[in-house]
């Protein structure tokens, strides 16, 4: 694994947490304008989750990649417009970027620290919105 220094590492770091703020700045106005934001909101913040994907993959960050597949897959449904962005999906969105954050900010032991509650999160967030739509 790459190790805390490593200028590959800095910049996947700091460009992931300029886009993590960018993926809260999105869901909050997006949870603003509810069905009423134009694509691209949507479009950027679901952009910005893939690049946190596809960084943390190329690092072998897999906690990381596994937690913004996650959190990717569920943009891509609202993108899809399979579901809205509720309450619900904005919340569990909003977790898990928080929980990426604390990822990124304790790089060295991202692996070990479980994700496993927002990807429930997430999940169930999914099924509730479908379930009352």
């Amino acid at each position: 694994m790459i190790q805390k220094g490593d200028p590959v590492l800095e910049i996947f770091l700091e460009e992931t947490a300029e886009r993590l703020d960018s993926i809260e700045s999105g869901l909050l106005h997006l949870e603003n304008c509810g069905g009423e934001c134009g694509p691209e909101t949507i479009n950027s913040i679901f952009r910005d989750a893939h690049s946190v994907k596809a960084g943390s993959n190329l690092l072998k960050l897999t906690n990381i990649e596994d937690l913004a597949h996650k959190l990717e897959n569920v943009l891509e449904m609202i993108r899809k417009k399979q579901i809205v962005p509720s309450e619900i999906i904005v919340t569990a969105c909003l977790e898990s970027v928080d929980k990426l954050r604390e990822l990124i900010e304790n790089i060295e032991n991202s692996e070990s620290i479980s994700t496993r509650l927002h990807k429930h999160m997430l999940a169930m967030a999914v099924q509730k919105t479908l379930e009352e739509e």
